[in-house]
């Protein structure tokens, strides 16, 4: 706030001085006060006048610059009114008690909506691993009887049970996060393992190689990141000779891990939007496409740490790279 602008806030306080000034020193001079002498008063009162303004609009600013500070300096700004120095106007206790209460009814709904939202995540995880059982049991019933087709559909439906498992589980990765020391091959292969029948129907050629490789990260979380990657190439597949290359690069500070398929690519005005949530491309549109996959692996990678980039060429390719810093900590995002 600039002098001026404060001098205009206290414009009809400014005039009734002035005024009264003027009628003053009209009423002096009328009574033979000489004139000389009641223009250096008018002076001397309006240097006087504009001295108390200037120091005024100090201690004002510098008040309302400690309050800004203490805004920006708090994440949590709806504690504002717990830590604002008491004001000693009448009006400004008015405002700062009406600012209290609405803080205090805004902390009481958050903490409502925090409990409600931690009593379904709580839901969707239990309901989750109860559901895994059967799920699971007809996966594997299906498997010995080598009823591979509906062994495919039960293999969706525990993916998709999966993926909202991960995705309750997304704002809190720090309650359900380990690091340990992986080979970056058994990983890998455990994931190719879990979609073999798929990959056998398209009837996909499969290329690892150079993936002998020490990680830190999360296993599970890992696991579920590359399963969504594999899952989108498989279900994108579209050619006569379909090719995943799976391999890692060591560039001395990071391990590079790239997984490439030669599906039907991203158009490249797609390519920014492929990690929005619920996106699917203008040109990969598949009624079982949730969106959800790319954007929970983005999200998941960000919080372990690990960087998720894309880079794809419309009916030619699409290869994700995963970066993996060398170390044995990884700190996740808050």
């Amino acid at each position: 706030m600039s002098f001026f602008t404060f001098l205009e806030e206290k414009i009809t306080e400014i005039l009734f001085q002035l005024f009264f000034l003027a009628v003053v020193a009209f009423l002096l001079i009328f009574y033979g006060v000489d004139t000389l002498f009641v223009v250096s008063l008018v002076i001397l009162f309006i240097s006087i006048q504009g001295l108390f303004q200037w120091c005024l609009y100090r201690k004002k600013r510098n008040v309302s610059q400690h309050i800004i500070d203490l805004v920006d300096g708090l994440e949590e700004t709806y504690y504002i009114a717990d830590v604002l120095p008491k004001p000693k106007e009448f009006q400004n206790k008015a405002y700062c008690y009406a600012l209290k209460k609405a803080c205090k009814s805004m902390n009481d709904e958050i903490g409502k909506i925090t409990e409600e939202k931690q009593d379904y995540q709580e839901y969707v995880e239990s309901f989750v691993h109860e559901i895994k059982i059967p799920i699971g049991a007809l996966s594997l019933t299906f498997d010995n009887t080598k009823n591979y087709t509906l062994k495919k559909e039960t293999d969706k439906i525990f993916q998709l049970v999966e993926q909202m498992l991960y995705y309750a589980r997304s704002e809190n990765t720090e309650k359900d996060y380990f690091v340990k020391q992986l080979q970056l091959d058994e990983v890998i292969h455990n994931v190719i393992l879990k979609f073999r029948h798929s990959l056998m129907e398209r009837k996909a050629i499969i290329n690892i190689h150079d993936i002998e490789n020490v990680i830190y990260t999360d296993e599970k979380w890992l696991t579920f990141i590359l399963s969504q990657i594999v899952q989108n190439a498989i279900k994108y597949f579209d050619k006569q000779e379909n090719k995943l290359t799976i391999y890692s690069q060591d560039n001395g500070t990071n391990i590079l891990l790239v997984i490439e398929d030669n599906g039907c690519g991203i158009k490249a005005s797609d390519l920014s939007r492929v990690f929005e949530k619920g996106f699917t491309g203008s040109n990969r549109n598949k009624a079982n496409a949730t969106g959800m996959g790319l954007y929970l692996s983005k999200k998941l990678c960000d919080r372990l740490g690990l960087k998720l980039d894309i880079a794809s060429t419309e009916k030619e390719y699409t290869r994700l790279t995963i970066t993996f810093p060398k170390g044995t900590v990884h700190n996740f995002s808050e």
